[in-house]
Protein backbone atom coordinates (compact mmCIF):
# COMPACT_ATOMS: atom_id res chain seq x y z
CA UNK A 1 0.00 0.00 0.00
CA UNK A 2 1.45 3.48 -0.90
CA UNK A 3 1.83 5.70 1.94
CA UNK A 4 -0.24 8.78 1.85
CA UNK A 5 2.43 11.13 2.66
CA UNK A 6 4.59 10.02 -0.56
CA UNK A 7 5.32 12.65 -3.08
CA UNK A 8 4.06 11.99 -6.55
CA UNK A 9 6.33 10.67 -8.94
CA UNK A 10 5.51 13.28 -11.72
CA UNK A 11 7.03 15.88 -9.79
CA UNK A 12 9.63 14.38 -8.00
CA UNK A 13 12.51 16.38 -9.65
CA UNK A 14 10.55 20.14 -9.09
CA UNK A 15 9.93 19.02 -5.43
CA UNK A 16 13.50 19.06 -4.54
CA UNK A 17 14.19 22.70 -6.24
CA UNK A 18 14.48 25.28 -3.48
CA UNK A 19 12.30 28.18 -4.28
CA UNK A 20 10.07 28.95 -0.49
CA UNK A 21 11.71 31.11 1.80
CA UNK A 22 10.67 30.71 6.08
CA UNK A 23 8.04 32.63 6.23
CA UNK A 24 6.42 30.48 3.91
CA UNK A 25 7.70 27.39 4.96
CA UNK A 26 5.92 28.77 8.30
CA UNK A 27 2.96 29.04 7.51
CA UNK A 28 2.72 25.54 5.04
CA UNK A 29 4.04 23.44 7.89
CA UNK A 30 2.48 25.83 11.13
CA UNK A 31 5.90 25.19 13.05
CA UNK A 32 6.96 28.80 14.16
CA UNK A 33 10.54 29.82 11.92
CA UNK A 34 12.32 29.78 15.45
CA UNK A 35 11.46 25.95 14.94
CA UNK A 36 12.32 24.86 12.10
CA UNK A 37 16.02 26.53 12.20
CA UNK A 38 16.15 24.73 15.96
CA UNK A 39 15.46 21.64 13.99
CA UNK A 40 17.77 22.39 11.33
CA UNK A 41 20.69 23.86 13.63
CA UNK A 42 19.94 21.53 16.28
CA UNK A 43 18.96 17.60 14.04
CA UNK A 44 19.88 18.59 10.48
CA UNK A 45 16.20 17.92 9.63
CA UNK A 46 16.24 19.45 7.10
CA UNK A 47 19.30 21.38 5.27
CA UNK A 48 18.26 24.06 3.41
CA UNK A 49 20.93 25.99 0.70
CA UNK A 50 21.20 29.82 0.57
CA UNK A 51 19.44 31.56 -2.17
CA UNK A 52 21.55 34.62 -4.13
CA UNK A 53 20.45 37.02 -1.15
CA UNK A 54 22.20 34.74 1.50
CA UNK A 55 18.53 33.85 2.86
CA UNK A 56 17.73 29.66 2.88
CA UNK A 57 15.69 28.09 0.62
CA UNK A 58 13.19 25.24 1.28
CA UNK A 59 11.91 22.63 -1.40
CA UNK A 60 8.72 21.23 -1.39
CA UNK A 61 10.34 18.17 -0.01
CA UNK A 62 11.52 19.92 2.72
CA UNK A 63 8.10 21.02 3.15
CA UNK A 64 6.93 17.80 3.04
CA UNK A 65 9.54 16.54 5.36
CA UNK A 66 8.83 19.33 8.19
CA UNK A 67 5.14 18.41 8.32
CA UNK A 68 5.84 14.99 8.91
CA UNK A 69 7.97 15.60 11.24
CA UNK A 70 5.58 18.26 13.18
CA UNK A 71 3.17 14.91 13.03
CA UNK A 72 5.68 12.51 14.70
CA UNK A 73 6.64 15.64 17.58
CA UNK A 74 3.01 15.56 17.89
CA UNK A 75 2.10 12.06 18.49
CA UNK A 76 4.56 12.11 21.46
CA UNK A 77 7.72 11.04 19.90
CA UNK A 78 11.19 13.46 20.66
CA UNK A 79 12.53 15.37 17.59
CA UNK A 80 15.66 14.08 18.13
CA UNK A 81 14.83 10.23 17.55
CA UNK A 82 13.08 11.00 14.33
CA UNK A 83 15.07 13.82 12.71
CA UNK A 84 17.40 11.20 11.23
CA UNK A 85 14.85 9.14 9.73
CA UNK A 86 14.67 8.60 5.81
CA UNK A 87 11.45 9.91 4.52
CA UNK A 88 9.91 6.57 3.33
CA UNK A 89 10.54 5.35 7.42
CA UNK A 90 9.30 9.08 8.34
CA UNK A 91 6.12 8.30 6.32
CA UNK A 92 5.26 4.89 7.86
CA UNK A 93 5.93 5.85 10.97
CA UNK A 94 3.70 9.28 10.82
CA UNK A 95 0.64 6.93 9.17
CA UNK A 96 1.11 4.68 12.17
CA UNK A 97 1.25 7.10 14.90
CA UNK A 98 -1.93 8.38 12.79
CA UNK A 99 -3.98 4.96 12.76
CA UNK A 100 -3.20 4.71 16.64
CA UNK A 101 -4.51 7.75 17.47
CA UNK A 102 -7.39 8.11 20.27
CA UNK A 103 -10.46 8.96 18.61
CA UNK A 104 -11.66 12.68 19.66
CA UNK A 105 -8.36 13.91 20.32
CA UNK A 106 -9.02 16.81 22.35
CA UNK A 107 -5.99 19.11 21.46
CA UNK A 108 -7.38 18.24 17.95
CA UNK A 109 -10.84 19.78 18.62
CA UNK A 110 -9.45 22.87 20.36
CA UNK A 111 -7.18 23.84 17.64
CA UNK A 112 -8.50 27.14 15.94
CA UNK A 113 -6.64 28.30 13.04
CA UNK A 114 -4.02 25.97 13.21
CA UNK A 115 -3.43 27.14 16.90
CA UNK A 116 -4.14 25.26 20.33
CA UNK A 117 -3.57 28.20 23.30
CA UNK A 118 -1.23 27.77 26.17
CA UNK A 119 -4.24 27.62 28.51
CA UNK A 120 -5.51 24.28 27.01
CA UNK A 121 -2.03 22.71 26.73
CA UNK A 122 -1.57 23.81 30.38
CA UNK A 123 -5.05 21.71 31.00
CA UNK A 124 -4.23 18.75 29.06
CA UNK A 125 -0.97 18.68 30.55
CA UNK A 126 -1.89 18.55 34.14
CA UNK A 127 -5.15 15.60 32.92
CA UNK A 128 -2.66 13.73 31.82
CA UNK A 129 -0.31 13.88 34.87
CA UNK A 130 -3.29 13.42 36.98
CA UNK A 131 -4.05 9.92 35.83
CA UNK A 132 -0.09 8.98 35.40
CA UNK A 133 -0.50 8.81 31.74
CA UNK A 134 2.93 8.82 30.56
CA UNK A 135 2.37 8.70 26.63
CA UNK A 136 -0.50 11.40 26.96
CA UNK A 137 1.74 14.04 28.98
CA UNK A 138 4.46 13.17 26.48
CA UNK A 139 2.16 13.86 23.38
CA UNK A 140 0.92 16.95 25.24
CA UNK A 141 4.69 18.56 25.25
CA UNK A 142 5.19 17.35 21.86
CA UNK A 143 2.60 19.08 20.29
CA UNK A 144 3.07 22.29 22.82
CA UNK A 145 6.46 22.57 21.39
CA UNK A 146 5.77 22.85 18.21
CA UNK A 147 2.65 25.04 18.70
CA UNK A 148 4.72 27.50 20.83
CA UNK A 149 8.18 29.23 20.33
CA UNK A 150 10.98 27.99 22.73
CA UNK A 151 11.20 31.00 24.84
CA UNK A 152 7.03 30.20 25.19
CA UNK A 153 7.29 26.79 25.77
CA UNK A 154 9.02 27.32 28.58
CA UNK A 155 7.53 30.61 29.89
CA UNK A 156 3.93 29.74 29.01
CA UNK A 157 3.95 26.10 29.81
CA UNK A 158 6.61 24.39 31.29
CA UNK A 159 7.32 26.78 34.33
CA UNK A 160 3.34 27.15 35.32
CA UNK A 161 3.26 23.33 34.95
CA UNK A 162 5.80 22.74 37.30
CA UNK A 163 4.75 25.72 39.44
CA UNK A 164 1.11 23.91 39.90
CA UNK A 165 2.44 20.35 40.31
CA UNK A 166 4.83 21.80 43.19
CA UNK A 167 1.95 23.53 44.92
CA UNK A 168 -0.75 20.90 44.69
CA UNK A 169 2.17 18.31 46.10
CA UNK A 170 2.46 20.45 48.70
CA UNK A 171 -1.26 20.66 49.32
CA UNK A 172 -1.46 16.82 48.99
CA UNK A 173 -3.53 16.63 46.02
CA UNK A 174 -0.76 15.03 43.92
CA UNK A 175 1.88 12.73 45.04
CA UNK A 176 5.01 12.22 44.96
CA UNK A 177 5.02 9.91 42.28
CA UNK A 178 2.84 12.69 40.10
CA UNK A 179 5.58 15.09 40.76
CA UNK A 180 8.67 12.51 39.72
CA UNK A 181 6.89 11.65 37.09
CA UNK A 182 6.21 14.91 35.85
CA UNK A 183 10.22 16.05 36.34
CA UNK A 184 11.28 13.34 34.36
CA UNK A 185 9.27 13.58 31.15
CA UNK A 186 9.80 17.56 31.15
CA UNK A 187 13.57 16.93 31.82
CA UNK A 188 13.58 14.64 28.80
CA UNK A 189 11.81 17.81 26.89
CA UNK A 190 14.29 20.08 28.41
CA UNK A 191 17.44 17.81 27.70
CA UNK A 192 20.31 20.13 26.19
CA UNK A 193 21.08 18.72 22.37
CA UNK A 194 24.41 17.57 21.40
CA UNK A 195 24.35 16.51 17.64
CA UNK A 196 27.75 17.78 16.91
CA UNK A 197 27.21 21.78 16.08
CA UNK A 198 30.66 23.72 16.32
CA UNK A 199 30.06 25.93 18.57
CA UNK A 200 34.23 26.23 19.20
CA UNK A 201 33.99 29.56 18.88
CA UNK A 202 30.78 30.24 21.08
CA UNK A 203 31.05 31.85 24.53
CA UNK A 204 30.92 29.35 26.67
CA UNK A 205 28.40 29.46 29.97
CA UNK A 206 28.73 26.73 33.24
CA UNK A 207 25.18 25.88 33.72
CA UNK A 208 24.17 23.88 37.32
CA UNK A 209 22.87 24.09 40.69
CA UNK A 210 24.84 24.73 43.91
CA UNK A 211 25.72 22.36 46.82
CA UNK A 212 22.42 20.99 48.46
CA UNK A 213 20.09 21.90 45.66
CA UNK A 214 19.10 18.90 43.92
CA UNK A 215 16.89 19.99 41.62
CA UNK A 216 18.00 20.03 38.40
CA UNK A 217 14.92 21.55 36.21
CA UNK A 218 15.50 25.16 36.79
CA UNK A 219 18.77 24.75 35.07
CA UNK A 220 18.20 22.65 32.34
CA UNK A 221 15.84 25.89 31.29
CA UNK A 222 18.42 28.17 31.59
CA UNK A 223 20.88 25.77 29.69
CA UNK A 224 18.47 25.71 26.92
CA UNK A 225 18.19 29.60 26.64
CA UNK A 226 21.56 29.95 26.73
CA UNK A 227 21.90 27.18 24.06
CA UNK A 228 18.80 28.82 22.10
CA UNK A 229 20.73 32.14 21.48
CA UNK A 230 24.12 31.12 20.81
CA UNK A 231 26.11 30.08 24.12
CA UNK A 232 28.24 26.53 24.17
CA UNK A 233 26.33 25.40 27.35
CA UNK A 234 28.57 23.37 29.81
CA UNK A 235 25.63 21.72 32.08
CA UNK A 236 27.39 20.03 34.63
CA UNK A 237 24.56 18.24 36.49
CA UNK A 238 23.00 19.52 39.80
CA UNK A 239 24.51 19.95 43.66
CA UNK A 240 28.49 20.96 42.41
CA UNK A 241 30.51 22.49 45.56
CA UNK A 242 31.60 25.72 45.01
CA UNK A 243 35.28 25.19 44.38
CA UNK A 244 34.13 22.66 41.32
CA UNK A 245 32.03 25.53 39.89
CA UNK A 246 34.88 27.59 39.73
CA UNK A 247 37.50 25.15 38.66
CA UNK A 248 35.41 24.61 35.47
CA UNK A 249 35.08 27.91 34.67
CA UNK A 250 38.83 28.86 34.74
CA UNK A 251 39.53 25.70 32.74
CA UNK A 252 36.92 26.04 30.24
CA UNK A 253 37.48 30.27 30.08
CA UNK A 254 33.81 30.18 30.70
CA UNK A 255 32.39 33.77 30.31
CA UNK A 256 29.45 33.30 32.35
CA UNK A 257 28.07 31.18 35.58
CA UNK A 258 23.82 30.05 35.80
CA UNK A 259 22.47 28.40 39.27
CA UNK A 260 19.34 27.32 39.60
CA UNK A 261 18.24 27.58 43.05
CA UNK A 262 14.94 25.56 44.93
CA UNK A 263 15.37 25.11 48.20
CA UNK A 264 15.90 27.46 51.33
CA UNK A 265 15.99 24.37 53.82
CA UNK A 266 19.26 26.04 54.57
CA UNK A 267 20.00 29.27 54.16
CA UNK A 268 23.44 29.77 55.96
CA UNK A 269 25.16 26.84 54.26
CA UNK A 270 23.75 28.01 50.66
CA UNK A 271 24.98 31.70 51.20
CA UNK A 272 28.32 30.70 52.31
CA UNK A 273 28.60 28.40 48.76
CA UNK A 274 27.57 31.29 47.06
CA UNK A 275 29.72 34.16 48.54
CA UNK A 276 32.72 31.01 48.38
CA UNK A 277 31.59 31.08 44.33
CA UNK A 278 31.15 34.58 44.13
CA UNK A 279 35.17 35.31 45.68
CA UNK A 280 36.45 32.44 43.64
CA UNK A 281 35.07 33.56 40.41
CA UNK A 282 36.75 36.65 39.04
CA UNK A 283 34.71 39.74 39.16
CA UNK A 284 33.72 40.35 35.23
CA UNK A 285 32.42 37.03 34.67
CA UNK A 286 28.57 37.22 36.06
CA UNK A 287 27.43 34.88 38.30
CA UNK A 288 23.36 34.24 37.82
CA UNK A 289 20.94 33.12 40.14
CA UNK A 290 17.47 32.29 39.51
CA UNK A 291 14.69 29.33 40.29
CA UNK A 292 11.87 29.24 43.16
CA UNK A 293 13.89 30.02 45.64
CA UNK A 294 15.16 33.12 44.44
CA UNK A 295 13.06 35.66 44.10
CA UNK A 296 12.25 35.20 48.03
CA UNK A 297 16.28 36.23 48.86
CA UNK A 298 16.95 38.30 45.86
CA UNK A 299 18.50 41.28 48.11
CA UNK A 300 20.72 39.21 49.97
CA UNK A 301 21.86 37.75 46.79
CA UNK A 302 22.83 41.16 45.15
CA UNK A 303 24.36 41.65 48.38
CA UNK A 304 26.47 38.88 46.80
CA UNK A 305 27.49 39.98 44.07
CA UNK A 306 24.88 38.04 41.85
CA UNK A 307 22.87 38.74 39.03
CA UNK A 308 18.91 37.82 39.80
CA UNK A 309 16.61 37.64 36.43
CA UNK A 310 13.05 38.40 37.34
CA UNK A 311 12.32 35.51 35.04
CA UNK A 312 13.58 33.20 32.09
CA UNK A 313 12.66 36.27 29.46
CA UNK A 314 14.80 38.37 31.93
CA UNK A 315 17.61 35.85 31.93
CA UNK A 316 17.44 36.27 27.70
CA UNK A 317 17.97 39.65 28.06
CA UNK A 318 20.94 39.55 30.34
CA UNK A 319 22.45 36.59 28.37
CA UNK A 320 22.21 38.57 25.06
CA UNK A 321 23.40 41.69 26.87
CA UNK A 322 26.62 39.69 27.96
CA UNK A 323 27.27 37.80 24.45
CA UNK A 324 27.78 41.39 23.30
CA UNK A 325 29.67 42.72 25.69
Amino acid sequence: MTSSYAFPVADEKESTIPRHPIRVVSARTGLPQDVIRAWERRYGAVTPPRGGTGRRLYSDEDIERLRMLRRAVCAGRRISDVACLCHEALGQLVSEDHREAPAGDSLRTARVNGAISPQVLLDEALRALETLDRHRLEHVLGEAQVEMSGPSFRQHLVVPFLDIVGTRWHEGTLRIVHEHLASTIVRSFLSIPRNGHDRSRAPRIVVTTPAGQHHELGALMAGSVAEEIGWDVYYLGPNLPAEEIAAAVRQIGARAVALSLCYRENDAHLFDELRRLRHLIDDPIPVFAGGNAAGAIRERLLEAGLVCPVDLADFRSDLQSALIA
